[in-house]
């Protein structure tokens, strides 16, 4: 959660904001009801930088986030979502419900997997240009995992 963003100061924001086409939540969590707000105050929106900080939250699984976008951000071009808890399931959503996709990067989206045509659907589409994977520097996620743990534990 972005502890000093509201929905509600969110949504009185973007009331100000009708044309926006680009925005970016870095380093805060913005809750699933204020990226609803995010695509149904923004109906112009082409980017969305979403970057979690995953590396100070237990990990878990969830497509909320993606489900949110899928529902209500149909004219995106560009989607960063790094370090995202979303699923293959998410990942469909948001590829059958934003036609004009064009750049999907999913770093350190560390439970997709990419089964079935997903991968298919991602990298060798004519339609997505710039797909970056999930998978990112395997030995940097292995260490941050384990500093993540540590911090858990104590």
């Amino acid at each position: 959660m972005c502890y000093l963003l509201t929905t509600d100061g969110l949504a009185k924001a973007l009331a100000k904001l009708p044309l926006l086409e680009e925005l970016e939540f870095s380093y805060c969590s913005p809750s699933v009801e204020s990226l609803r707000v995010v695509g149904r105050s923004c109906r112009n929106l082409k980017t969305l930088k979403l970057n979690r900080l995953w590396l100070l939250h237990i990990p878990h699984v969830s497509d909320d986030d993606a489900l949110a976008i899928a529902e209500t951000m149909p004219r995106l071009r560009h989607l960063q979502l790094f370090g995202n808890n979303l699923t293959d399931i998410g990942l469909k959503a948001i590829l059958d419900n934003c036609p004009d996709l064009e750049h999907l990067d999913l770093s350190q989206c560390r439970n997709v997997n990419l089964y079935g045509d997903l991968k298919k659907r991602c990298s060798e589409s004519e339609r997505i240009k710039v797909f970056i994977e999930p998978f990112g520097c395997i030995m940097l996620t292995h260490m941050l995992g384990l500093i993540n743990n540590m911090n858990i534990s104590r």
